[in-house]
């Protein structure tokens, strides 16, 4: 009995044990990321990892322009630099957007439009762990 007792509580054990990381493989618009996914939100400043991932637009720089060429509003008039600082957490989802410097509140509008209309992104990976991080895009609108 004590046989038994001390085998399910080994069991046990090594079934919390193995799900304290889980694996993710998130796939977007055709484009797959993986990391570890159960990093507690405590631990996520923590962590530095020279090779790790900054969060990115599914399929890189270019088809993040091809997605703004398509999709900006050119109807304003005048030239202006609008940078946006937002937040990618560990699901990808995009939050926490403020205005960095000044811009006109239009535009600023038009670039968090863009941002929630670009959908999920690729959250930051450092060693091999998904993390929450801030981001900056400039926009000129």
């Amino acid at each position: 009995m004590k046989r038994l007792l001390l085998l399910f509580l080994l069991f046990i054990s090594l079934s919390v044990f193995s799900q304290e990381y889980k694996d993710t493989v998130f796939t977007v618009r055709e484009h797959t990321c993986a990391c570890k996914y159960n990093l507690d939100e405590k631990d996520d400043n923590s962590i530095f990892d020279r090779n790790s991932k900054d969060a990115h637009y599914p399929g890189g720089e270019e088809q993040w322009k091809k997605f703004i060429k398509q999709n900006m509003y050119k109807g304003f008039k005048g030239k202006h630099e609008v940078t946006v600082r937002f937040q990618v957490d560990k699901n990808g989802d995009l939050s926490g957007y403020t205005l960095l410097g000044s811009a006109p509140a239009q535009k600023y509008e038009e670039a968090v439009r863009m941002l929630r209309l670009s959908g999920k992104w690729f959250p930051s990976v450092q060693k091999g762990f998904c993390v929450k991080t801030t981001l900056s895009r400039v926009f000129e609108l």
